[in-house]
């Protein structure tokens, strides 16, 4: 069968250039899944990014929609609430300036 060393070194050489190409395949097929799971995770995770991004724009629209409403009506109602105030503490001095005046005399 063999009829040098060198027809046995020759077999060796070829199965180790085998294996090591076997196993250059193998390496190149798990690189191969190894990016399409980075490019399949980067998907999923670019549409969970845009539905927050939208969900965050639409609170934000919906609160600078209240917050302009707020200003009006924090407004009307500080007008309100000044009369009032105004006019009891008005009332309320005129009464005491009244009394000041009987005291006086």
């Amino acid at each position: 069968m063999f009829e040098t060393s060198k027809d046995l070194l020759y077999v060796v050489l070829s199965l180790s250039i085998l294996w090591f190409t076997v196993f250059l395949c193998w390496l190149l097929y798990q690189a191969a899944r190894t990016l399409r799971n980075i490019n399949r995770i980067t998907e999923i995770l670019t549409n969970k990014l845009e539905l927050i991004s939208d969900a965050v724009e639409f609170i934000r629209k919906k609160v600078d929609s209240l917050t302009g409403h707020m200003g009006m009506v924090s407004g009307v109602l500080g007008q309100i609430v000044e009369k009032y105030v105004v006019g009891k503490l008005s009332s309320k001095l005129d009464e005491r300036g009244e009394k000041k005046k009987a005291k006086k005399k």
